[in-house]
């Protein structure tokens, strides 16, 4: 009898829905935070925001500012971890229902997440239920690879374009970028997925967000998110997705 209760737990583990959001950099849409509060368990939430990508915990404030009308569950990580601190970080980390990245340096954020040994934790509480989201640098992280930053922009080539080991809560061959119209970043994108870096680059304008639940993704904010495909050496087809749509994220 224990052993068949055990296989019940697995399977339900492993069929748990998977939920991220997407922020794209600049103003975080509301609808798109409360969305995310509610599907962490609403006022019964746990949040954890880590502000590591930043120098301060200035922006990690604000977010739980942002958060504070919909749970009071929320605690932000300290700046950086000291040994002593560890222990206490992990029960937070393990009774956590929500996890939020702020934005600042990517290449930082991923440095600490290995340094403290968190990216196979935070990758099996994602396939376990736990709600995961971040916003511009927080975004980034979430594809394997992830964009460093680091690439030429007066140029269509992938091959100048720096890629680095990602936290990769987002399916494998799926690209990530973010702050993707204001910043002018379509050659970068465009140039990885020609070069057959990934099969799908997914690019988030700032101040609006995509949300995802399971493969299926919805665009909340004032702009648009665009999804990048290969057709052939020479050919990319480009989806412009509108406020409020939803689509299937592409499979291989």
């Amino acid at each position: 009898m224990k052993f068949f209760f055990t296989l019940i737990l697995i399977a339900n583990l492993s069929f748990a829905e998977t939920r991220l959001l997407l922020v794209g950099g600049g103003k975080r849409p509301v609808q798109a935070m409360q969305e995310f509060a509610i599907l962490a368990g609403g006022d019964q939430a746990k949040l954890l925001i880590i502000p590591w990508a930043s120098e301060t915990t200035e922006s990690a404030e604000n977010i739980k500012l942002e958060f504070a009308p919909y749970t009071k569950g929320i605690d932000i990580a300290p700046h950086r971890l000291a040994p002593q601190e560890l222990s206490e970080f992990m029960t937070k980390v393990e009774k956590a229902t929500g996890v939020f990245f702020t934005g600042g340096n990517q290449n930082i954020l991923m440095s600490l997440l290995r340094e403290y040994n968190l990216i196979q934790i935070f990758r099996k509480k994602f396939h376990t239920g736990t709600v995961f989201g971040g916003t511009s640098a927080g975004t980034a992280i979430m594809s394997n690879p992830m964009l460093t930053g680091q690439a030429d922009l007066s140029v269509l080539n992938g091959s100048q374009v720096e890629l680095a080991e990602g936290l990769g809560l987002l399916p494998p061959g799926i690209i990530v970028d973010q702050h993707f119209i204001v910043r002018s970043r379509f050659n970068r994108l465009a140039g990885l997925i020609l070069n057959k870096k990934a099969h799908t680059g997914l690019a988030v304008d700032e101040s609006t967000s995509v949300l995802i639940k399971n493969d299926q993704a919805q665009v909340i904010g004032p702009t648009q998110a665009l999804i990048f495909k290969r057709k052939s050496d020479h050919e990319l087809n480009v989806e412009v997705m509108s406020p409020g749509s939803t689509f299937t994220l592409p499979h291989p």
